[in-house]
């Protein structure tokens, strides 16, 4: 195995670590302001333009894990690393789907949420990245 294709692959899985967690802090007001809306019953309260900059926030930070995914399937990946490589693309992928799935229980017009699709969404997206958070640190060790 070439060592320069470990330290690539490496360096190209913690740009998109460092990536998703700067998308996750940049939305992360946005998300507060909708989910105290949403456990205080309050998300008619939220005026159409509000809702659909909210929307618009999570649609471009979704857009931004897609991107990250498709870097993550086009990496050159060492070939022992693979199978873990593997899970966390599954784990990625899930996730991403999971913040999708967030998106789409906003409907600004109607200025209402699909509570239960947005909790569905939240607690899929905690669990997915709990794995990748383990495949990552996996790759990180079996390296060391």
């Amino acid at each position: 195995m070439k060592p320069n294709n470990m330290t690539g692959y490496l360096q190209a899985l913690t740009k998109i670590i460092e990536a998703t967690d700067k998308t996750g802090g940049e939305m992360n007001p946005d998300f507060t302001k909708l989910s105290d809306a949403i456990d205080k019953d309050k998300v008619a309260d939220l005026d159409e333009a509000t809702l659909t900059a909210i929307k618009a926030t999570f649609q471009k930070g979704t857009d931004a894990y897609t991107d990250n995914l498709n870097q993550l399937q086009q990496a050159s990946v060492p070939v022992r690393l693979l199978g873990k490589h593997k899970q966390l693309v599954a784990a990625y992928r899930n996730y991403a789907d999971a913040c999708q799935k967030m998106v789409d229980a906003i409907d600004p017009a109607a200025q209402t949420v699909d509570t239960e699709a947005f909790d569905a969404s939240e607690n899929e997206q905690e669990n997915m990245m709990d794995k990748v958070t383990s495949a990552t640190q996996r790759i990180m060790s079996s390296v060391m």
